[in-house]
């Protein structure tokens, strides 16, 4: 009875046995490379992360994103059960031909899935779309990548996208993914090209990755002299270095197209009304049939109108430049004038579908941007006046034309500053705005409009902007402007931006007048205390406007009395108000502090006013703005934003600026969070003191993970486990010794069977695999035989033969 029950039990076990060997070698041949996965995965990571600031739908986006990963999968599961009894997998031409199939099925369903979702408003970009298509063949060759040709292929197509992608993306999270990618990809090659080198595993070495010391040090020489040279380079935040690089379905070549992720079209994609100033965004059911707002207009609708002004008797200095109200009125409709004294801030909550009908114009580009419409320089309490007599204007540079790839473009004839070292671009669509100005960015250079060549057309108007000789700028007037990039650090270190303006110039007309008010003397407190002990220049600029952005509260609906001569006095007693406030006051104190000022109306764009439906950047009236400029050399007017919640305008650094500034971020962060800062020392200190005991279970889970999913590499992983706990035992194996003899001095009776398998793969010539249950069950057996515990008190027990 028990010798049967034995019999049974035995052909059972080689029956499992059997049924696991040929699992294990089907495994072997059809169990996907960890590296070239990781490599589609990271690839794939690229693509979506791209997509995700273009997709209309985040639940369409991610149901794709699902089913074409898990097809491959799916499909990789059926042929895994499908030949689960055969003792490898059989990759005849007929079978490599069907492999070959299934990865153009699989971009043939990408094609067919986004014509099915397009009729719904759904879909991406054409250009997207190709990636897509190459996304999920290459996940497809990722999962079935021991078909030959496979591998090369996906490794070949996962670096095309990721190249791509960061072409047309100026994503900062997407480069960082880059990255990580190259290195994978290195470390991928490392692997096949030792692979190729070596058939058997030399157990003589034991180390995990084989890299000769010369070229480890070339390398990292070479990642040295790379990283200065970066360090040396301005880069722009958020700003595409290849704009202009890849063909983009809209915008770069004035075409349109209804998914496209840039561009704002030349027109075409427009259905015309019943005359030709009537017309209407494709996907709006409404026409633009009401008159063009004027400048005026605007501030209307974006705060309510100012307050009648009753009586002013303490500003007696400013009879001369005071006017009749109805003058004023007159003005100020004209766009000359701005009241700061206005009734409560009305909220013009427009809604999406009614956006693009009240577009003033389109913005492509990167945000946030200014678009200034207006400039205002003298103030006398309550009204910002945009040029008063008496106003001598800065020399403006010369207008001139010349030829750029066959098309006219116009430039300001000036030197570039030193401190101004980066570009950006923008495409400006012009709608319902009812101006013959330009919307120009602080520091305008350069700009087209597609077939004017006439260089007579374009003026400085007496705000200092450029205008056209036309009573307004049409409908559907594209504008390409170019405008330079202040680099904050140069400026800071700049000498000819430390000297202060004469000080004895301040008061009289022009960028350094200041109102004869009740405020007047508190604002020159004010500056004073925040200048102490700052040297001239952008230093103390910046001290101002930090302290205007932190001191004091944004306030919309700002209450004001009709009784107050001074708005600016009334702000600094409340310690609240509107963004024109901080702008006003803002400008005051920079004048009591020396520097030239003035103030910039017109539209600030951010990123919360990217339309996907509309696919750029929609102006409204509420995107009206006011902000402080400061000329420091007399050439060049710099923005500066003191309202708290706006977002600072662009600059450009190094990355050792960029460095540095974050450095000192992170060090002002630990001096106001110590006990976060304990916690985490304490927790570093801790994973250095047990670093062992962690490193050698973060390896144990990878040997687990091996023994899963790839049980061929089993053997190998062992070793490399155990090798790593003798050298954290302080034991480390030399390489001229043999597993053999420096695993018999803690455990020999043991592990005679590790010993067999290892000398049977690695030393004989016709190797007779075992199978995948007793590799596991050996393998086991060595794993807990040799733990660190006891490699450690083997060591301390016998520290000779140790040291030996």
């Amino acid at each position: 009875m028990t010798q049967s029950s034995a019999n049974m039990i035995s052909k059972r076990k080689l029956s499992l046995d059997r049924g696991l060997s040929a699992v294990n070698v089907k495994r072997s041949s059809l169990a996907p490379n960890i590296g070239v996965l990781i490599l589609s995965l990271l690839a794939m990571t690229t693509v979506q992360m791209f997509r995700m600031g273009h997709t209309r739908s985040l639940p369409i986006l991610i149901l794709e994103v699902l089913i074409f990963f898990a097809l491959p999968c799916i499909a990789y599961g059926i042929l895994r059960y499908r030949f689960r009894t055969s003792p490898e997998f059989p990759f005849t031409k007929k079978a490599i031909f069907g492999f070959q199939f299934g990865a153009i099925l699989i971009g043939i369903l990408v094609v067919l899935w986004h014509i099915s979702i397009r009729p719904f408003g759904f879909g991406d970009a054409n250009e997207i779309v190709a990636l897509l298509i190459l996304q999920s063949i290459s996940w497809y060759l990722a999962v079935f990548s021991k078909v030959p040709g496979f591998e090369k292929t996906n490794a070949l197509l996962s670096g095309a996208l990721v190249f791509f992608v960061c072409c047309l993306s100026d994503d900062r999270r997407i480069f960082l993914i880059a990255v990580l990618f190259a290195f994978s990809a290195l470390w991928w090659l490392l692997g096949q090209y030792w692979s190729r080198l070596e058939t058997k595993a030399i157990d003589g070495d034991s180390r995990l990755l084989k890299l000769h010391g010369s070229a480890v040090s070339l390398t990292m020489l070479a990642v040295i002299l790379v990283a200065c040279l970066a360090a040396t380079i301005p880069f722009v935040h958020r700003e595409n270095p290849l704009i202009g690089f890849m063909p983009f379905s809209g915008g770069e070549q004035g075409s349109q197209n209804e998914f496209a992720i840039s561009g704002i079209g030349d027109g075409n994609m427009l259905t015309a009304g019943n005359n030709a100033t009537t017309s209407g965004a494709v996907e709006s059911d409404e026409f633009i049939e009401d008159d063009k707002p004027s400048l005026y207009d605007i501030t209307s609708e974006r705060y309510d109108g100012p307050i009648v002004k009753k009586r002013n008797t303490k500003a007696k200095s400013l009879a001369g430049i005071a006017k009749h109200l109805h003058d004023a009125k007159k003005s100020e409709q004209a766009g000359r004038t701005f009241r700061t004294m206005r009734n409560s801030s009305k909220t013009t909550d427009i809604e999406l579908k009614d956006r693009v009908t009240k577009a003033l114009f389109f913005v492509e580009g990167s945000v946030p941007a200014r678009f200034s419409i207006n400039h205002f320089f003298q103030f006398d309490g309550w009204d910002w006046n945009s040029a008063p007599d008496g106003l001598e204007p800065e020399r403006l540079p010369r207008i001139y034309m010349k030829d750029q790839n066959g098309s006219p473009v116009f430039r300001l004839g000036r030197s570039i500053a030193k401190y101004l070292t980066g570009r950006r671009t923008h495409r400006v669509k012009i709608m319902r705005l009812d101006s013959k100005t330009i919307p120009s960015p602080a520091l305008l250079q350069q700009w087209h409009i597609p077939l004017m060549d006439r260089l007579d057309i374009f003026r400085w108007n007496e705000k200092e902007l450029i205008e056209m000789d036309i009573p307004t700028i049409p409908s559907h007037s594209i504008i390409d402007v170019q405008s330079l990039i202040p680099n904050y650090h140069l400026m800071r270190e700049h000498p000819d931006l430390r000297q202060v303006q004469d000080r004895a110039a301040i008061g009289t007309a022009g960028t350094l007048q200041i109102p004869q008010t009740e405020s007047q003397p508190a604002i020159q407190t004010l500056a004073n205390q925040w200048t102490e002990g700052i040297a001239p220049g952008w230093m103390q600029v910046e001290s101002i406007v930090n302290h205007l952005r932190n001191d004091f509260a944004l306030d919309p609906n700002w209450d004001t009395d009709e009784e107050v001569d001074d708005s600016v006095g009334l702000f600094l007693d409340q310690g609240r108000g509107p963004s024109y406030m901080f702008a006003t006051s803002c400008a005051l104190a920079l004048r009591s502090a020396g520097y030239k000022t003035r103030i910039a109306s017109g539209f600030l764009v951010q990123k919360k006013d990217y339309d996907s439906r509309a696919r750029q950047s929609i102006v409204t009236a509420d995107n009206l703005h006011m902000w402080p400029e400061v000329c420091l050399d007399g050439k060049f007017w710099i923005p500066v934003e003191p309202t708290p919640g706006y977002p600072i305008p662009y600059s450009t650094q190094t990355v050792m600026q960029w460095v540095t500034t974050q450095t000192l971020m992170v060090w002002y962060w630990v001096l106001e969070n110590p006990l976060t800062v304990t916690l985490f020392i304490a927790s570093v200190f801790l994973a250095f003191f047990f670093r062992a005991e962690i490193i050698t279970r973060l390896m144990l889970g990878w040997w687990f993970l091996v023994r899963i999913f790839w049980p061929q590499r089993l053997l190998q992983a062992t070793r490399q486990l155990i090798d790593l706990r003798f050298r954290f035992a302080g034991d480390r194996r030399p390489a001229s010794e043999t597993i053999n003899v420096w695993y018999t001095r803690v455990e020999s009776n043991a592990l005679s069977g590790f010993f067999n398998i290892w000398n049977a793969n690695n030393y004989s010539e016709k190797t007779t695999p075992a199978s995948r249950q007793e590799l596991v069950l050996t393998c086991e057996g060595a794993v807990k035989s040799l733990s660190l515990k006891r490699i450690r008190a083997s060591r301390n027990d016998n520290p000779i033969t140790s040291s030996k």
